[in-house]
Formats: C-alpha cells, sequence, structure tokens
C-alpha cells in the first residue's frame, strides 16, 4: 500500500510539473499592471485582465471568458475557465511554453478553436519583473490568417485599458 502511495505521489509531482509554467513567469504575469504601445497595437494586463490590439485585432480575457474581435468588428467570444483551459491544451500538447532564461520566454500554441475562431501561434517574449513586454516577436494565424508582431515597446504605463477592454468584454 505505501509502495502505491508512493508511486502515486511522484507521478503526481511529475504530471504538475509537467503542466505548471515556469514559477517566474507566473509570477511576472500575476504582478504586472501595466500597458505597453507597439507599433503594431497594444498590450496591457493587470494581472487578472488583459487586453490587446495587434493589427486590427482585438482580444479581451479575464478568467471566465474571451472575447476576440476581427478587423471588421465583429466578435466572438466564449466562457471559459482560464486555469482548466490551460490544463487541457498543456495535458494535450497543444500549448508549450519554455523558459529561456532572463525573463524571456518561448510559447507555443497549435492549432485550436477558441472563441468560435482558429487559432494558433508562436512566439518569443521577454518580460521585465513588473511582467510587462520587453519585447514580442510572434506569428499568429487566426482564422487562417497570419498576423505578425514584433519589437520593442515604444513606451509602458503602469495603467491598464479598462475602458478599452470593457467595450469589448463587457464584463
Amino acid at each position: 500500500m505505501i509502495t502505491v502511495l508512493v508511486a502515486t505521489a511522484y507521478v503526481t509531482i511529475a504530471f504538475i510539473n509537467v503542466l505548471l509554467p515556469p514559477a517566474d513567469l507566473l509570477e511576472r504575469l500575476r504582478a504586472g499592471v501595466y500597458t505597453a504601445y507597439f507599433d503594431w497595437g497594444v498590450v496591457s494586463a493587470d494581472g487578472s485582465h488583459a487586453y490587446a490590439e495587434a493589427r486590427g485585432y482585438k482580444a479581451a480575457v479575464n478568467l471566465w471568458k474571451i472575447v476576440i474581435c476581427d478587423p471588421a468588428g465583429r466578435c466572438t467570444s466564449q466562457q471559459i475557465n482560464a486555469l482548466a483551459l490551460y490544463i487541457q491544451l498543456k495535458a494535450a500538447g497543444a500549448l508549450i511554453i519554455e523558459d529561456r532564461g532572463g525573463g524571456c520566454y518561448y510559447v507555443e500554441l497549435k492549432p485550436v478553436e477558441i472563441a468560435h475562431r482558429r487559432l494558433a501561434a508562436k512566439a518569443d517574449l521577454c518580460l521585465d519583473r513588473s511582467g510587462a513586454p520587453t519585447k514580442i516577436n510572434a506569428e499568429l494565424h487566426i482564422d487562417g490568417e497570419v498576423v505578425k508582431i514584433g519589437g520593442a515597446p515604444a513606451r509602458v504605463e503602469r495603467t491598464f485599458l479598462f475602458d478599452q477592454y470593457y467595450a469589448i468584454h463587457g464584463e
């Protein structure tokens, strides 16, 4: 019986280690309140909400809902449990997060359907200690369209864009 308990504990620990993102990434993402302005758009977060604009696309996310709008203003949404969605994507091998050191990460989202959109992404991103991005280079695939973004922010403000967030998210 003790052997079974020990084996179960080891398997559980290994499972958790595989599924959890790098600890410093979680710390940085939860700590940050910022709006980073890039030449291609904006990324804003406050630890439990996120808002982004990239080449005409907009997205607003919290722990329970995601909304994605295309450049024509057509928005789709999905009720989610962010933690359950994360675990599902990781367990299926659809989400890869690699710690590259120094606050930099490689993130890959293999093709999935979220909020009635077909999404995929490959990104290299770096975050400062407060969670704000210092560099993002990514190729996003949204409903078959390729959206490339890259570079460092022109400026970072320590505020969250609640007006823009609520305009499309609604809650």
